[in-house]
Order: structure tokens, then sequence, then C-alpha cells
């Protein structure tokens, strides 16, 4: 059949020849030899495993051959696995396939002064590791994302948001490490951002409003407005239905998600800079400078009150019954509120302030790890239950600003026996959701993917040095005026 097929293109070579040389038409073993006719080389030496590629010889009575280069380039990537579906390696070896698992690993990024973020890959290690470290980290990327320091972070499965002084909220892709682009809707900068599982994400600006975002497309679905103060923080109740947020005039609002109105305010003495919801929803605490006051949601009554001698800069609830502080004191000390405000433990490591608070827990690990970052550019990692000592640590050389802690998915290629095993402990009906939700932001339009997140060289030009010297001047200036925002803030409390 092979024979008939290199016949038929002969017979219709008159109409080539018109265009064409006819050399190559009259002798047919000679074909090989002669490299003129780049299109006809393939076909002699591998007549088997080119009968799938009959289109080329249409191409070649076109005198195009730039189409034909591309088209090969283009059947390139098509062996790659992509697909779950199982390889086969040998006939030989027809019991060890292999197929592409999602691997879900867990990463802390974190943005500083520097007007950068910086990516980190955490895997659990035991006490296997050098250093006695239970947690290792290995960084993954570092990357100039702004033209101002980073000023919020947050994140879910595969998915980083990022805001800054330059007044940019930019998103990001953690699986592929690329920026996926640029939301706009606010007239001053993001200060303050949080995802509601993975389906809706809040931010509140400088310019008084909430947005809601819808992550599978990113449509901004609500602005809801009512504040006459910049927006300090915000965080979502554990149900999805309510909201809380803390701005500079001084009230608190209760936002109803539902109908993305506000339910409810109350106007404090003070100005409040951080509100947090408590893992069950029955409480939240709110931040007021040097004081930590702990409310019942039920009756929006003091609960507790905790008084530091120093500026409070981060707060997170380890449970429902510990909150956990850190701030201007160097130190993460957790709070039993529940039990009149008691200090069950401190944790000293930073030899600066603590910026940034969260929790990191494992797959298959029955622990919750606390992880701290400060303006001396460290990440810690806590075991509070087993030890006040770090098990794991990272120094970026940065001075940091917020911390946010994300699962990513990977795709690898593993053993059909290995799998096997494995399946008995996986996939939940969560995680279905959860893998439904990632299909639907993978497969947005990537047109506003610009520019890929690559891990910068150590010791750049001096130009991009004296930058950042610049970028921390300006956000030192930020700094002074949050001092003055407190400063007059204490002031008119004491005209009140």
């Amino acid at each position: 059949m092979s024979i008939k097929k290199r016949s038929e293109p002969e017979k219709k070579d008159p109409t080539v020849k018109k265009q064409t040389i006819a050399k190559p038409v009259k002798t047919e073993t000679k074909t090989v030899s002669k490299p003129q006719p780049t299109k006809q080389q393939p076909q002699p030496q591998q007549p088997n495993k080119k009968q799938p590629q009959q289109p080329t010889k249409q191409q070649t009575t076109k005198q195009q051959p730039q189409p034909i280069k591309s088209a090969l380039k283009k059947t390139d990537p098509l062996p790659t696995t992509t697909k779950s579906e199982p390889l086969k390696t040998d006939d030989n070896n027809n019991k060890s396939t292999k197929k592409a698992k999602e691997v879900v690993t867990q990463s802390i990024s974190v943005g500083c002064y520097e007007n950068s973020i910086i990516g980190y890959d955490v895997t659990y290690v035991g006490n296997v590791a050098e250093e006695g470290f239970e947690v290792d980290l290995q960084m993954k990327y570092g990357y100039s994302s702004h033209t101002g320091c980073v000023k919020a972070l947050a994140s879910t499965k595969n998915v980083l948001v990022s805001s800054s002084t330059d007044e940019t909220l930019k998103v990001y892709d953690l699986k592929r490490g690329v920026e996926f682009g640029q939301l706009s809707k606010h007239e001053g900068f993001v200060t303050s951002i949080q995802f509601y599982k993975n389906t809706h994400m809040f931010a509140g600006s400088m310019d008084n409003t909430i947005s809601v975002w819808r992550v599978s497309d990113w449509e901004c679905l609500k602005i809801m407005s009512g504040a006459k103060g910049a927006i300090n923080s915000i965080s979502i109740h554990p149900s999805g239905k309510v909201a809380l947020s803390v701005s500079k005039d001084r009230r608190l609002f209760l936002w109803d998600l539902t109908k993305g109105t506000s339910a409810h305010f109350l106007k404090f003495k003070t100005e409040g800079f951080i509100v947090q919801w408590s893992p069950s929803g029955d409480h939240y605490a709110v931040v007021f400078k040097d004081k930590v006051v702990v409310y019942n949601s039920s009756n929006f009554e003091e609960l507790v009150s905790l008084d530091f001698n120093l500026q409070v800069l981060a707060i997170k609830f380890f449970d429902d019954n510990t909150l956990m502080v850190g701030g201007e004191d160097k130190l993460l000390t957790f709070i039993d509120y529940k039990n009149g405000g008691k200090i069950t433990k401190q944790l000293m490591g930073h030899e600066n302030r603590i910026k940034g608070i969260d929790t990191l827990k494992f797959k298959g690990v029955d622990k919750t790890y606390v992880v701290t970052i400060s303006s001396d550019g460290l990440i810690i990692v806590w075991n509070p239950m087993e030890t006040i000592l770090p098990v794991g640590c990272a120094e970026t050389g940065f001075r940091l600003t917020s911390v946010s802690i994300a699962q990513v998915s990977q795709v690898k290629s593993i053993n059909s026996d290995d799998e096997d095993e494995d399946e008995d402990n996986e996939n939940d009906e969560d995680e279905e959701v959860d893998s439904e939700e990632e299909e639907a932001i993978a497969n947005q339009p990537t047109k506003k993917m610009k520019v890929n997140i690559e891990m910068d060289e150590d010791d750049e030009d001096e130009e991009e040095d004296e930058e950042e010297i610049e970028g921390e001047e300006e956000c030192d200036d930020d700094d002074e005026d949050e001092d003055d925002d407190y400063e007059d803030a204490d002031e008119d409390e004491e005209d009140e």
C-alpha cells in the first residue's frame, strides 16, 4: 500500500513541473540523497511512522514550506502527558503503567516593602531535617510585582491576589506560575483582601467601599458603600452570609452579603485597625492600636478587653478558644479569651515587630502550625503545642508586610500500584467541589496573562537596588502617616 501512495503524487506532477524543478520527480530512489526538496526527505526514511502525515503532501503542491514547518512544530507537544490516561511504556512491561495524579502542596507567599512578593514551597519532613526542623521551606519564586510596597495578600487554591500602594490589584495563577491579570474597580489602593472558600473575593479600599468579586470569571458583582472613611480591615463570617469591617470613621459595619448592604454599625471611641471572626463565628476581635477587644456576635457586647504596652499589628484565632497576638513587642502571645483573657504562652524568635500571623496544616498530620513574619525578614514556623522553639525558618532579606498560605495543585506521574494505595485516603466531597472550581478558573481566557513568575537572581543591577531603596523610603513615609493617624486618634479620644 505504501508504494501506491507514493505513485499518486507522481501522476499529479505535471501540474507541479510548471512551478518547480522536475529533477526530483524523475528518480524515485535518488530522492533520499538530494537534500533540496526537504518536504520529501522524511517520507522514505520512516515510511511506517509518517503515514498520518499525508496532509503534508497536499501542501507540497502549493509551494508553502512555512505552513508545513509550523504544523510540524505544533505536533511536538502532542505526546506530552497532560491527560490522566495511562501511558504504556513497553509491551513486555504492561504492569508498570504511569498515570497523571494531582498532588496538593502548601505554599507560603509574603509581600514586602521592596515592592515584591516571594513564594515558598512548604513540606512536612518530621524530625529528620537538619537543625531539628519539622517543616522545610524552599524558595519557589521572587517577583517584583508592584511599583509600591505590598499592603495585603490573600489566596485560595491555586490563586494569589496582591494589593499595593501603587493602587493596583493583581491576580496570579500559582499552579502555572504566571501573573494572570489586574483588577481595577477602586479609586484608592486596596487595604484588605479576603477570600470566602474558592468562590468569592472581598476587597476593602481607601475609597471607603468594599468590592465583591466572583473568582470563576473575576466579575465584580457588587460595590458595598456606607462607611465615611477608608476601610482598614474586613472579615467574612464562616457562614458567608455576613461580614465585618472597621474603617477610619471609627465605625464597625455589619454587612448583609445576601443583599450587599449594611445591616448594622457601631461607633467606637477610637479607630479600629483590624477585625476578625472566630472559627465558629460566635465571637469577633477588634484591634485598637495597643488594645484588643473580643465581642459576642449575638449581642455585640464586650467579652474581654486585653491591653498591651506596645502597638498590636496582627491577630489570628488559633482555635475557638485561643487568640494569637503579635506586634511591636516582637512576641507571639497566646490568649485564652474565654477564660478572662489569660495569657497561656508567649513565643520569642523575631528581632523586629511581627507583621503577620497565619496557620498551617498538612494532610495526614494531626498538628496545627503557626507562621509568623516580621520586618526582620524572617518567616518562622511554630509548633506551639509541643515546643517553644521554631520548627521551620526562612530568611528572605526583605522587610515583610503581609503573609498568605494557599494550596497549590501539581500534576505528577506516578505508578499505578502506588496510586491504588493512595486512592482510599483521597478525594472527599469538598475536594471534588474545589476541583470543579479550579477547572473554571483554569478555563478563563489567558489574554491578560503578562509576566512569568521567575526566581530573581541575587545581586541584580545597581539601578534596581536604587529603585528598591526609593520604594523603602516611600513605604517609610506610609508608616509615619500611620503613626500620625494613631496620634490623631489618641488626641481625639482625649478631647472626648
